[in-house]
């Protein structure tokens, strides 16, 4: 190989690497706190994924800012948005994962002589700059009709979904209850099948046999708790570009004959959650808390 030949190669190796660099957004380590009281009806664990959330809001906000409902440059472009929604909170960063366990404690103050129990939260992740991200709605419902939006169930309720997107992409659905995740969508007849297509602009309501999305028969959620009030969420996970599905643990029937749908345990569900993150800009996980009452 000639000495010219050799040096155009380099070249372009660098030309190539600098491309990929100003294609790639740089990710950074962010570290947040925060401090929730144990309210009445709320166990210590929900009470500790509340705190890990409100710790991952701080630490988003300080390192990338928070949006102003009143500021005037939201940048949104072909149906897309440039910020994180985490609760009511608009953060102009995305977490993409975790790094080491979140530190958790506890707290006993005096509030006009009664005891209050406050829980601690201090996590450190490595997070982004929030890029531009389909604005895909999403509802919570008791019925299949958009107007049925809720967060409150009761046992042997059904539940249903509605879904909109402003642009073509795949859609997965799971329900996380705090320690084991069941993944929703895609229907459990259709197998090992990493998403379902949904169509831009199209107005979805998933889990209703009156309602054919995707030329099978959908699945019916019936919510279940022993539990007097269980926190639980829904996680909906879309990209325009396809991902592909957790390793999942096989479907459990009782004697009811009630379905248990494939599942897989939290922190695996987190760290597949991360490593799509991190490797796919467009991906992203919208997620829902619901609450569900034994009666």
């Amino acid at each position: 190989m000639h000495r010219n030949e050799i040096k155009s190669i380099a070249i372009y190796i660098i030309l190539l690497t600098s491309s990929v660099d100003g294609i790639c957004q740089k990710t950074r380590i962010v570290t947040g706190e925060s401090q929730v009281k144990v309210e009445l009806y709320t166990s210590q664990h929900e009470t500790e994924m509340k705190a890990l959330e409100n710790a991952k809001i701080d630490a988003l906000t300080r390192a990338f800012g928070e949006y102003i409902e009143q500021e005037s440059n939201l940048d949104l472009e072909n149906g897309k948005i440039d910020f994180r929604s985490y609760g009511q909170t608009k953060v102009k960063g995305e977490w993409i994962r975790t790094i080491g366990e979140p530190a958790f404690d506890r707290l006993v103050r005096d509030h006009d002589g009664n005891p209050e129990i406050w829980v601690t939260c201090k996590v450190k992740g490595e997070a982004r700059k929030a890029s531009l991200k389909p604005d895909v709605q999403l509802e919570v419902l008791s019925c299949p009709q958009k107007n049925c939006r809720t967060d409150k169930f009761v046992n042997e309720q059904n539940m249903f979904l509605y879904i909109k997107s402003p642009v073509d992409g795949y859609l997965s659905v799971f329900l996380d209850d705090g320690t084991t995740v069941y993944r929703l969508i895609p229907y459990r007849r259709m197998g090992t099948q990493n998403a379902v297509t949904i169509n831009g602009d199209q107005e979805y309501i998933l889990f209703s046999r009156d309602i054919e999305n995707f030329n099978i028969p959908a699945d019916r959620i019936e919510l279940f708790t022993t539990k007097d009030q269980e926190t639980n969420t829904i996680v909906v996970v879309f990209s325009e570009n396809e991902f592909p599905k957790p390793i999942l643990n096989e479907e459990q029937t009782d004697q009811a004959s009630f379905i248990t749908p494939k599942s897989l345990s939290t922190k695996s569900f987190e760290k597949w959650l991360g490593d799509n993150r991190a490797v796919d800009t467009d991906f992203l996980d919208l997620q829902k808390k619901i609450v569900i009452r034994k009666e």
